[in-house]
């Protein structure tokens, strides 16, 4: 089977690169504050919207973790880098093909199994390792947050809230 590496970089200035079986080690981090990278995404979980391929899913889900996490690592961690490497994304609810729509309910929280290595602006790994997040809170939790109605919000909201806990060894 041939190895599938397609690099996109998109108009905001993410990198991305989605993997195959057989790929040797991760493609280096951007310039970039945040970079985004998939691994096998034709296989994960729940990563489909809008009747589209992965390739359409994994751009906007780069460009939406991207505008979150940029803000949170320039306040957090001044002139470092963070790499995620997604390994699988369960989006939040449910995708109806009859619907071409997407069904947020309770019991399908955004679940997410990623790699990162956050560095600082000399490339001195500060943190590095390996994570699953789920959103344990309750959907109708933030009702009245205007953003519930971006594009990934459970996603980036649970991101946000790992990226603030993480604390690199002194």
């Amino acid at each position: 089977m041939k190895s599938l590496i397609t690099a996109l970089s998109l108009s905001l200035g993410v990198s991305f690169a989605i993997l195959g079986p057989g790929v040797g080690p991760a493609l280096a981090a951007a310039a970039s504050t945040v970079s985004v990278q998939f691994v096998n995404p034709s296989k994960f979980t729940d990563f489909q919207i809008r009747g589209r391929d992965v390739n359409y899913t994994a751009g906007l889900f780069a460009n939406s973790v991207k505008e979150e996490l940029t803000p949170l690592m320039k306040s957090k961690y001044p002139n470092g880098s963070l790499l995620l490497r997604f390994t699988d994304v369960d989006l939040a609810g449910r995708y109806s093909i009859a619907n071409n729509a997407r069904t947020i309910r309770e019991g399908h929280p955004a679940r997410m199994a990623f790699d990162f290595v956050l560095t600082d602006a000399t490339g001195k790994v500060l943190a590095k390792g390996s994570t699953r997040l789920t959103d344990n809170s309750s959907l109708s939790s933030n009702r009245s947050d205007p953003r519930r109605r971006q594009l990934f919000y459970y996603e980036r909201r649970v991101l946000n809230r790992w990226l603030r806990t993480l604390s690199p060894p002194k």
